[in-house]
């Protein structure tokens, strides 16, 4: 009996060790929406929900993760890409939290004074990795990513730092980087695994201190 329970203590410690729980209240809230709207295969009432719930006052401002380029070679476009429609969402969110919105380039930046929320669709060919730089970013950044297939294959970096399995959440993993300065390159990784072409999001908070 003895040594049943710490055979089942020891893989306890093993997976919790091996996974990642997440820091950040919101950006925790976040991920257990998107993980929602995946099971319900992005319907528009899904959408609106999300629009509308991360959007009300109390809830803390997002905008477009748009600073990040897209890499040629490893994305697709066209048919089956952006999955969980997350652009259109945060974008929609962000017109509702904010005025005055001119253009996508004078906004839509993940380093937008006082606002801590970032997020982006990236569409990932099978066996590809892809790679993308963020700048301006300060303090202790954790970032998410999801596959919109739970059962995908990927893996992810950030900095060189490997991102784990958020626990309970297939199909998701997470990294916390240490406090990082303004003129620090955050370097990012996704490697699409599978074979076949993948969406994934991005989701990061940034305390810009």
């Amino acid at each position: 009996m003895k040594k049943s329970l710490f055979f089942i203590l020891g893989l306890g410690l093993l997976y919790s060790i091996g996974c990642y729980a997440q820091e950040d209240a919101h950006l925790k809230r976040m991920t257990d929406d998107l993980l929602q709207l995946r099971k319900q295969n992005v319907s528009s009432d899904a959408l609106n929900k999300i629009v509308v719930g991360w959007s009300v006052s109390q809830k803390p401002k997002i905008t477009l993760m748009d600073e990040i380029k897209r890499d040629i070679i490893n994305e697709f476009r066209g048919k089956g890409a952006n999955k969980f429609k997350m652009n259109q969402i945060v974008t929609h969110v962000y017109n509702r939290q904010n005025t005055g919105m001119v253009s996508k380039g004078d906004y839509f930046n993940s380093t937008e004074k006082d606002i801590y929320y970032s997020a982006i669709e990236k569409n990932i060919r099978g066996k590809s990795t892809a790679t993308y730089t963020l700048t301006g970013h300060v303090g202790v950044q954790e970032f998410v990513f999801m596959s919109f297939n739970p059962k995908t294959k990927f893996s992810a970096r950030v900095c060189g730092m490997v991102a784990k399995p958020i626990v309970g959440k297939s199909g998701t993993l997470s990294v916390k980087l240490p406090k990082v300065t303004k003129d620090k390159k955050i370097e990012i990784a996704i490697t699409n695994e599978s074979g076949s072409n993948e969406s994934f999001i991005i989701l990061n908070h940034n305390p810009q201190k």
